[in-house]
């Protein structure tokens, strides 16, 4: 299956593709939602240092070469078809019930 849709809950707000991280909701066709952050290498690093942390770690973690809306589809898609989007991501709920005013797959647009 390659059909999904993504919707950023706080929008789609990077700053630096390669420096940053960002929160995704990934719809399926089923109506189920999963929840997963999306952060580089370069951001985790990033965090430690200003943290002065020993570890990093975060529930729903995916790590990708960079936040661009291509790596960022290209990713989902690439986990859907190597079914991991169960194990990688946490299912918070279906559609009616994350986006209220939205009743089907149908009725969603994806951000990307």
């Amino acid at each position: 299956m390659t059909d999904f849709k993504i919707v950023f809950p706080e929008g789609y707000n990077v700053n630096d593709y390669n420096d940053d991280n960002i929160d995704l909701n990934i719809i399926i066709p089923s109506g189920q939602v999963f929840f997963s952050t999306f952060l580089t290498i370069l951001n985790i690093n990033n965090l430690m240092i200003r943290d002065n942390d020993l570890y990093f770690w975060a529930t729903d973690m995916i790590i990708v070469k960079n936040l661009m809306k291509e790596t960022i589809k290209s990713s989902v898609s690439k986990m859907i078809s190597d079914r991991y989007l169960e194990s990688a991501c946490s299912e918070i709920g279906k559609i009616h019930e994350i986006f209220p005013d939205y009743n089907a797959y149908s009725d969603l647009i994806s951000h990307i």
